[in-house]
């Protein structure tokens, strides 16, 4: 349930101003940063500039991640403007003007407040960014370093694999450390889907990631600058996988689905079902969810549900982003004994000293005794496979 049901009015209103103006700064930013780079496209510069000048120096993933900021850029715009078009439309025949736009502004606070008030928290403390917190432990991270690979072809897929390998295990844990979950959770808030949702972040959830990245990268040899390009790579990959179904329907990707995390990977990742939840927690390649059990298709019969697992008005940004925390720290007052007060704080969401079957591993086992074939994945088949040859 919320913990502010009914929040003070004027907060209200405090909110929703701060999200207009975040919401024409913000989208103002990125319309006239595409227009004047299309321009200079023209000109050979701007966006083919940024395509075809790392050609030319043999840097190729930069001009991969020019062309998914392109895209991601251009679906943002895309998904912004047609739900308002959409909106407008629909409201077209409604001569009450005030609350035909009461009504759309609130269709547009929940799909896009927790994406533009969440990213004006984090451009008003740059210094907490990732890669900032990367450069400030670096030093003293390397420290461990047992050796460091050559920057050969095969290095670089070693070391993707290796990234991805930290990622599932930052991934995971948020997902399953209550503490953490609180950090993480104002990601999976959002109950609709779209790539701006990947701007939503507890501003300090990048000292856990980038620490976890350091200390499982720097010992398996990786060098800071395969770290950075492949972390820019991830990103601009991620951006993309948040894409709407009004953009990308079905967003399977025809046979990437099976060599890529997908938007349809990724929508299972932040969907609520008990089928679904706590799954698929790469970024780019799903070899790791393979190997562990986490990777979950898509399921056609079995739509996604988004959102936390609590009641939760997703209009409320100070419910949305600070709210795991106030329950955490509502849970650990309550508690009867130092060992229950320190479990809260480590086991997972929905945990609690008399019962855990409100926990996202115990709804998905139960849920898959009565549903098995929901959950079979290649890994399964695969397994099952070899067992009936031995």
């Amino acid at each position: 349930m919320s913990f502010t049901k009914n929040p003070n009015k004027n907060w209200r209103i405090i909110e929703n101003v701060a999200f207009v103006c975040a919401f024409g700064f913000i989208m103002y930013n990125l319309i006239s940063t595409y227009w004047r780079y299309a321009y200079a496209s023209i000109k050979g510069h701007g966006y083919i500039g940024a395509i075809i000048d790392p050609l030319r120096t043999h840097e190729y993933y930069k001009s991969f991640i020019s062309v998914m900021i392109i895209l991601n850029a251009t679906c943002i715009l895309w998904e912004i403007l047609r739900l308002i078009i959409q909106l407008l439309k629909q409201e077209r025949g409604n001569t009450h003007d005030y609350h035909k736009f009461k009504r759309i502004f609130k269709q547009v606070s929940i799909n896009y407040k927790p994406s533009f008030l969440a990213l004006l928290i984090l451009e008003l403390l740059p210094k907490l960014f990732f890669i900032h917190m990367f450069w400030i432990w670096l030093p003293h991270i390397q420290k461990i370093g047992l050796f460091t690979i050559n920057l050969k072809w095969y290095s670089w897929v070693y070391a993707y694999l290796c990234w991805e390998f930290s990622t599932w295990i930052f991934h995971f844990s948020s997902h399953r450390v209550r503490f953490l979950w609180c950090l993480h959770a104002p990601h999976h808030a959002p109950t609709e889907l779209n790539m701006t949702v990947n701007w939503v972040h507890f501003f300090a959830e990048s000292y856990y990631s980038t620490i976890v990245h350091l200390l499982i990268l720097t010992p398996l040899g990786v060098k800071p600058v395969m770290f950075v390009a492949i972390m820019s790579i991830s990103s601009v990959w991620g951006v993309f996988t948040h894409v709407s179904e009004r953009t990308l329907k079905k967003g399977k990707l025809g046979l990437l689905q099976y060599l890529l995390i997908t938007p349809a990977h990724h929508r299972v990742h932040h969907a609520k079902n008990p089928l679904y939840v706590d799954t698929n927690f790469a970024t780019v390649v799903p070899v790791w969810d393979w190997m562990f059990g986490t990777l979950q298709p898509y399921k056609e019969e079995v739509s996604a549900d988004y959102g936390l697992t609590r009641d939760l008005d997703v209009t409320n940004f100070w419910d949305l982003y600070f709210g795991e925390i106030i329950w955490l720290y509502r849970d650990v007052k309550k508690a009867g004994s130092i060992k229950d007060k320190l479990l809260y704080i480590v086991m997972p969401p929905g945990w609690t000293p008399v019962c855990s079957s409100n926990t996202a591993s115990a709804m998905r086992r139960d849920f898959l005794k009565s549903n098995p074939a929901l959950g079979i994945t290649s890994k399964n088949r695969l397994m099952a496979a070899i067992k009936s040859l031995s």
